[in-house]
């Protein structure tokens, strides 16, 4: 976003980017695509949504009059990563999938469940960061987890 520093980590983007993947291995699964194609969907489209949110944050600079030159380009795309980052443990394990190292299911039930633990890591890191105990930071990242799924649920209604 405009008001960012370049080298803050972007959670917010780090939790959509766990949302959009648990969906996206979701509704894969449920259309029965192949290792192979669920694999390359989830790493073709959070590049592409990366780079929607990249583009769209440059062109909101450019909706309110300045002009961003690369260094700002370039601040945007760092602070977008951790969408992509989101990715890496759960279609890697789709990759493994892919290869043969095991089923198509199991590959797809380990990068859901990657995914899922993801949103409850987030919802516990934010319940620590702002509760500073144990048992609320569990019950956030729990809350937080199931509404995380519920907005996944809806995602995978909607497409």
């Amino acid at each position: 976003m405009a008001s960012r520093r370049s080298h803050e980590f972007d959670y917010g983007a780090a939790v959509y980017g766990s949302v959009l993947v648990t969906a996206l291995v979701g509704a894969a699964f449920e259309s029965n695509a192949g290792e192979r194609t669920m694999t390359l969907t989830v790493l073709a489209t959070i590049v592409v949504f990366w780079l929607a949110h990249v583009w769209s944050e440059v062109m909101g600079d450019r909706l309110t009059g300045r002009t961003p030159g690369w260094r700002r380009v370039r601040a945007v795309a760092v602070s977008e990563w951790p969408v992509v980052e989101a990715k890496l443990v759960p279609d890697a394990l789709l990759a493994l999938a892919w290869i043969g190292v095991y089923s198509r299911d199991a590959g797809a039930k380990a990068a859901m469940t990657a995914a899922l633990l993801q949103l409850a890591g987030w919802g516990f890191l934010a319940g620590w960061r702002t509760q500073r105990r144990l048992l609320s930071a569990v019950v956030t990242g729990a809350v937080d987890c199931a509404f995380g799924l519920t907005l996944v649920g809806l995602e995978i209604a909607i497409h």
